[in-house]
């Protein structure tokens, strides 16, 4: 991604200009109808379409970025239900080469006014001026130190150069107790199926995903071009990511690295299970409802491999909540969600109250994100419901 650093944050806007007059002149509202921040707010300002709008009155000069108010700029947490359901990025060419100024996005839009408040007002909740701090200067959003993750890498026996395999845990490993579980659990199954895998550690920057998704575009930039260094320092042919948000950044956010085979971690199990090289065999009598991520289902179509994998769990029951797959509502964790506390906006628990609706005994997960989220908000209902990664769960069976 190529930024122009003199450009002010209008001027940056200027180039969205044609996707936000696409979005004001569609009449179908659709992007609003299935919008979890619309849903959850009932203002159409924060959906794709409302977005568009202040957009333009933005670039006419009728409002500026100071007038925008923290809960409608930080709304949107990216889930991708505008960008699937609009007709305008159907065509064959949109859906095969769309970019972000080429493509309908309300995840787009909020991150260009998150953006233009960096750029051009300096003033930030807390919360993100924090996070987006400790990315800069640790490479995670806690503000904890780098040797951290050197030491928990070395105590797994791994470090840079080990394989041209890379498992990318990405910037919440292990500083969150949900993502370094959901880590042990795959670096154990990779390894008793003997693949050699490295790690970087510290050297191993933020993906650029959360950088991004605040507004950052200059501290993605540089994540982005430390983190192709390192990839080809060390000769990486192969990326499998924890997150679906870093999955998702290296597929379609970083250029020139079309030579590196990225996967997610549940593409890697399914094929593993395919051939035989895992095979479950212990029964897990569990009621089992997975809980499809944005980054990982809508964003990136990937809907089957985790099925797949919970299925061939012996005694599992998988079942489906009513908002599934396609139509799977946001966790919340997205955008701004892990950092920024809307006051109007509460989808971990509205995706809560639906998972609990199917009666399981757990929910299974796919994205760090969703587990911090999901975990935070079944104990916040006080539901007898507990949240596990599919590794996890797939290690308990072996």
């Amino acid at each position: 991604m190529t930024l122009n650093t003199d450009e002010t944050g209008l001027e940056l806007l200027k180039h969205y200009e044609p996707i936000l007059w696409t979005c004001q002149n569609c009449f179908c509202g659709l992007c609003v109808e299935g919008c979890p921040a619309y849903r959850e707010s009932g203002n159409e300002t924060v959906s794709a379409r409302g977005l568009a709008q202040i957009g333009l009155a933005l670039l006419s000069g009728e409002l500026s970025i100071f007038e925008l108010q923290d809960d409608l700029v930080y709304a949107c947490t990216g889930c991708g239900w505008c960008e699937t359901v609009c007709s305008m990025n159907t065509s064959i060419y949109i859906k095969s080469h769309g970019n972000r100024q080429t493509k309908v996005s309300g995840a787009t839009m909020a991150e260009k006014f998150r953006s233009m408040k960096i750029a051009d007002s300096g003033k930030l909740p807390m919360e993100i001026r924090n996070a987006l701090t400790s990315i800069s200067r640790y490479g995670n959003p806690y503000g904890l130190g780098e040797e951290i993750k050197d030491t928990w890498i070395a105590d797994h026996r791994s470090h840079p150069g080990n394989s041209d395999i890379l498992f990318y845990v990405g910037a919440t490993v292990p500083y969150d107790h949900h993502s370094k579980a959901m880590a042990e659990a795959i670096i154990r199954i990779l390894r008793k199926c003997h693949i050699d895998f490295s790690m970087l550690g510290s050297k191993e920057r933020e993906s650029g995903a959360f950088s991004l998704m605040l507004g950052e575009e200059w501290l993605f930039a540089e994540m982005e071009e430390h983190n192709k260094r390192m990839f080809d320092q060390y000769h990486i042919n192969t990326i499998i990511c924890l997150s679906p948000h870093d999955y998702d950044s290296f597929c379609h956010n970083y250029s020139g690295i079309s030579h590196i085979d990225v996967r997610h971690y549940t593409q890697v199990i399914d094929e593993m299970i395919e051939s035989g090289e895992i095979k479950p065999n212990k029964d897990i009598n569990r009621k089992v409802v997975y809980h499809d991520p944005c980054y990982l289902g809508r964003q990136n179509g990937i809907y089957e491999e985790p099925r797949r994998i919970l299925k061939s769990i012996p005694g599992l029951e998988l079942v489906e909540t009513e908002r599934s797959r396609e139509n799977a509502f946001c966790c919340g964790g997205g955008g701004a969600g892990l950092f920024f506390d809307h006051p109007n906006i509460h989808m971990d628990r509205t995706r809560a109250m639906e998972i609990q609706m199917a009666n399981p005994d757990c929910v299974a997960v796919a994205c760090p994100n969703c587990y911090q989220m999901l975990d935070g908000a079944m104990k916040s209902l006080s539901y007898d419901i507990e949240v596990r990664d599919i590794a996890q769960l797939l290690l308990d069976s072996l």
